[in-house]
């Protein structure tokens, strides 16, 4: 209150202040106005006495009183309030009055220049018809009158601020002997406020030691290890569970103890190296794993967790400690390591034997086509037209099973032969892969249109191979008399949480292939995407089935997914969902 009491006065004088010198201000703008009339007067008086006596005596004093009236109007122009106190009409009224005023002037300063020079030249009688014809007397009225409005105006507008000043004056005196009285008002309830906190305090101490017993229940009711030690590291309270796991009882047997007298010299220095780090750096431990191996032989794991204990006053007096037995996790850990081990070891192995296998089984393939092209070069004639028939059957048979081969090849070379991942421009790529199908468009008399595609990270190499997959099924798969129409696109949006390769948030990338081809029914949507699976005849469209099947394991390994949308003669749509930013690994793996 006494702080309030000082600025209200702080601020009544600060306005007071400025009243006075705005006051000051408009008095000396009032002299202004006194010494324009003055040098008026004098103005006509010198050039009256001139035109009258022709006497030269006088234009000096005319020049004097002419440059001292302009310097006056000047300064009546300088001067016009633009302060806070009054209404702006107000004072864009003396402004409007003190404008017409400095042309008035110059008309008057023109006329009697004239007059004089009439004077000089052609004598009184033509200085006489000059001022006889009355505009010299309307100019100085006109001039009189909007001086005796500015006059009124800023009388009018001191009277105003005195009736102001008194006001604030008036205000601030109530204003601060209110706030007095509610000083002394509050000094009493403060006083009575004062001895109920008293009462207060003492009821607080007893819920305190309530709070206390409460706590310590909880801790001991927690399947957790819970312990408090000071800033020398010894324990000062702690529950059943860190008791039972020390092997005690009594909680007198831990107080004072440090964690050299339980466990061995290496974890116990350990644990107190981390306790002088927290309370140095202020900075927790959190989830710490240590091995423990106890004197009878087993094996413990647990997990720490200790943050700093603070005094009211930010200062750190001990360390709250959480400890936890994982075990039994991770045993389930290791039971996993062991059993993902096993997986990428048979992985590998499945991938180097189709990697073998196809490769074996090219050699003598490549015998069969070349046995073949030499018999029918060299005993066309000998073998008829059935045995023709025959061999062009076998032959038809090698060159499906090559093209089988090649792309099972393909399919395990998605992670045996990967590429790290890079900013891959899909725009680009698909821009290739319609460059390289050139002569399938214009065989089939496709329209290719591609839209947005952005750069994402993936394997250059193996995008290629998806979108070409996805564009060659759409030339593949279109409707006898009808043109092909494959539309590439994509959409950028942030992950739902759905989507492996990225985090919940994340921007990802949706790419969507669009065709008007035969489609197919949705209920076969997850046996396209299956290996050697087709849902038509070899005859009808040719193709081994792996296609699709290489495309789902390429979208898997970036982190993403790929599914389809269609229905029996309407066309299908592809939409292929990958991450912009890659987090999972690049390995081979």
């Amino acid at each position: 209150m006494l702080a309030t009491v000082a600025y209200i006065t702080y601020r009544s004088t600060g306005g007071l202040e400025e009243s006075a010198e705005w006051v000051a201000q408009r008095h000396e703008f009032l002299d202004r106005l006194s010494s324009f009339e003055l040098h008026l007067m004098e103005v006509d008086s010198a050039a009256r006495g001139y035109l009258l006596a022709s006497d030269e005596q006088y234009l000096p004093a005319y020049e004097q009183a002419r440059r001292e009236l302009v310097q006056d109007m000047r300064g009546i122009e300088e001067s016009i309030d633009h302060g806070q106190f009054e209404q702006p009409e107000t004072r864009a009224l003396e402004a409007d009055y003190v404008l017409r005023l400095r042309p008035l002037l110059s008309s008057k300063t023109a006329i009697l220049k004239a007059a004089i020079a009439t004077r000089q030249e052609h004598g009184l009688d033509g200085a006489a018809m000059m001022l006889s014809d009355g505009q010299d007397a309307n100019v100085t009225t006109s001039m009189r009158a909007l001086l005796s409005k500015l006059r009124d105006t800023e009388e009018k507008r001191l009277l105003n601020r005195a009736t102001l000043s008194a006001e604030i004056g008036h205000s601030s005196v109530a204003v601060v002997l209110m706030a007095t009285v509610l000083s002394a008002v509050i000094l009493t309830l403060a006083t009575l406020l004062i001895l109920r906190d008293i009462a207060v305090r003492r009821r607080a101490e007893e819920a305190l030691a309530e709070e206390h017993n409460l706590l310590r229940g909880v801790m001991d009711a927690m399947p957790e290890q819970v312990f408090v030690t000071d800033r020398n590291g010894c324990f000062i309270i702690d529950n059943i569970s860190h008791r039972t796991f020390l092997g005690l009882k009594l909680s007198s047997e831990v107080e004072g103890t440090k964690p050299a007298q339980f466990f061995p010299l290496a974890i116990a220095d350990e644990m107190e190296k981390d306790n002088r780090t927290i309370m140095e750096t202020g900075k927790p431990v959190l989830n710490k794993e240590v091995l423990i191996v106890r004197e009878n032989g087993d094996v413990v794991w647990i997990a720490t967790t200790k943050v700093p204990l603070n005094d009211v006053e930010g200062h750190c007096i001990g360390l709250v400690g959480v400890s936890t037995d994982i075990s039994v996790r991770k045993e389930a850990e290791e039971r996993l390591r062991l059993a993902a081990e096993q997986l990428r070891r048979s992985n590998m192995e499945l991938q180097d034997f189709a990697s073998v296998a196809s490769h074996d089984l090219q050699e003598p393939l490549r015998k069969i086509q070349a046995f073949g092209d030499r018999l029918k070069v060299k005993c066309s004639a000998a073998l008829g037209e059935n045995g023709l028939d025959y061999l062009e059957r076998m032959q038809d048979a090698a060159r499906r099973m090559q093209i089988l081969l090649h792309d099972l090849l393909t399919l395990s070379r998605v992670t045996s032969k990967a590429q790290p991942f890079e900013p891959v421009d899909l725009k680009k790529v698909v821009e290739d892969v319609v460059s390289d199908l050139e002569v399938r468009i214009e065989q089939t008399g496709a329209r290719v249109e591609i839209g947005f595609l952005p750069t994402i990270d993936a394997d250059a190499g193996q995008m290629r191979q998806l979108i070409q997959n996805l564009i060659s099924n759409a030339l593949k798969f279109h409707a006898h008399g009808t043109k092909p129409e494959v539309i590439i696109s994509a959409k950028l949006f942030d992950n739902t949480d759905f989507l492996a390769g990225s985090m919940p948030g994340e921007e990802i990338c949706q790419v969507v292939v669009r065709d008007n081809g035969i489609g197919f029914d949705e209920r076969y949507l997850d046996r396209i995407f299956q290996v050697f699976q087709r849902l038509h005849s070899r005859s009808d469209y040719e193709g081994t089935g792996i296609g699709l099947a290489v495309c789902r394991k390429i979208t898997e390994r970036h982190g993403g997914t790929i599914s389809a949308k269609s229905a029996e003669g309407d066309g299908a749509t592809f939409i292929v969902t990958l991450p912009m930013k890659q987090r999972i690994s690049d390995s081979n793996e």
